[in-house]
């Protein structure tokens, strides 16, 4: 189902039992699992692939080709980005552009910024407002800026 004012580019396929939020824009070559549910105010970026049971609070901005696997949550005001260098565009020293991508059922704060080429593992847990700098592994729980693991699945990080 797309509300209203949803915005969809040429090439974007979205499975059954899907909402798209009022105000979204999905651009072009977007693919977006089934029973899965996008809020308003989103922007999509091209190529991104959206898994089954997705959820997307409002204001979240990702990046082209990020990757968001089965049931991740992605709370309010998520940004990612996919430029190392903060050269894209820059004909004399192009480099090729490195999207995030969320691993099954994480769960990222709102307001949290993931960085280029980061993964975030499955079931991970990311705090709100947090800036995600390194990978992080699977069952893992982050926080802060920048993001520091305090807690591994079936252990305890020192601080």
């Amino acid at each position: 189902m797309l509300r209203a004012g949803a915005i969809v580019y040429a090439g974007v396929r979205i499975e059954r039992a899907t909402v798209v939020g009022h105000h979204t824009l999905l651009r072009s070559n977007v693919s977006v699992g089934a029973d899965s549910q996008l809020g308003h105010n989103l922007t999509i970026e091209r190529a991104t692939s959206i898994g089954d049971g997705v959820r997307m609070s409002p204001g979240t901005h990702l990046t082209a080709a990020t990757e968001v696997a089965d049931r991740a949550f992605l709370g309010a005001g998520v940004r990612t980005i996919n430029d190392k260098q903060l050269i894209w565009r820059d004909v004399d020293h192009e480099t090729e552009l490195s999207p995030p991508r969320f691993g099954e059922g994480c769960k990222i704060g709102s307001g949290s910024i993931v960085m280029a080429s980061i993964t975030v593992g499955a079931h991970a847990l990311i705090g709100a407002g947090s800036v995600v700098t390194h990978d992080i592994p699977p069952g893992a729980t982050a926080y802060g800026v920048p993001a520091r693991i305090h807690h591994l699945a079936d252990a305890e990080v020192a601080p």
